[in-house]
């Protein structure tokens, strides 16, 4: 049975209020998210850089395994801080020691270091529109890095690393396991050119004339110092945690987003 043209006008008038009555109930909430979304977009066009880090915690070692022999390594560490409990920041100074063991390409241990490191907040340094470091859905601050450089004269294959211990205020340490990669110095400029214009141009960032303008030398010492990143032995959320850094540039008022 079909509707008569004073039924089908009321039904349009009920269709109308309700419509009118859902823009006036969602439409500034919408409008609130349209604006948020924006912001939100312009905040991200201001990440300058992401970083793959790995979570140590006490009692939970990484183990790291090199692609092949190596005689030197470099690991990254930066500190994650949390306010305490009643809700006091963390402090601007903390303190946190670290453990490495060092086996050979047989699994045989050749040496045991431990170092031991003051960190500053990252982001109480910013006074100058400086860089900052920052997670994404994540309270937890960054504290400012620090860089271990071990070398050793026997050929290492795997290298493992412990928080030995951390201030209160540090919910752990993220770390990052690079190994040198060797190259030889007749396949340095091949090395170097094959590589990407940004990538080539944040090789050369340390020098003053711009990637097409370097001498061989320079192109040569570049390439045969390049650092090769190692991920840990496992699963993550397992074995261990992955997180993302993002690096961003301080907006006009000296914050990031």
């Amino acid at each position: 049975m079909s509707l008569t043209f004073l039924g089908r006008g009321l039904v349009f008038l009920v269709l109308a209020a309700l419509a009118g009555l859902g823009g006036w109930t969602y439409g500034a909430p919408l409008a609130r998210y349209m604006v948020a979304a924006q912001v939100s977009t312009t905040q991200d066009a201001r990440v300058t850089g992401r970083a793959l880090v790995y979570r140590l915690e006490a009692g939970r070692p990484l183990d790291f395994v090199f692609s092949q022999p190596v005689d030197l390594m470099k690991i990254l560490a930066q500190p994650a801080l949390v306010a305490a409990p009643d809700g006091t920041p963390a402090p601007a100074e903390t303190e946190y020691g670290l453990r490495f063991r060092i086996f050979d390409i047989d699994g045989v241990e050749i040496g045991t270091y431990e170092q031991h490191l003051h960190s500053s907040d990252a982001n109480a340094m910013l006074d100058d529109g400086s860089y900052r470091r920052f997670y994404r859905n994540r309270a937890e601050r960054i504290g400012a890095q620090d860089q271990i450089l071990i070398e050793d004269n026997v050929d290492v294959g795997r290298v493992e690393v412990s928080l030995i211990e951390a201030d209160p205020s540090i919910a752990g340490i993220d770390i990052r396991v690079y190994e040198r990669r060797p190259a030889a110095a007749s396949e340095a400029r091949s090395i170097f050119l094959r590589r990407s214009s940004e990538e080539q141009g944040a090789l050369a960032a340390a020098n003053a004339f711009p990637p097409d303008m370097l001498t061989e030398d320079e192109i040569r010492h570049i390439a045969v110092n390049l650092w090769r990143p190692v991920g840990p032995v496992g699963i993550d959320g397992h074995d261990y945690d992955a997180l993302v850094v993002y690096e961003a540039i301080a907006n006009e008022e000296g914050e990031a987003p």
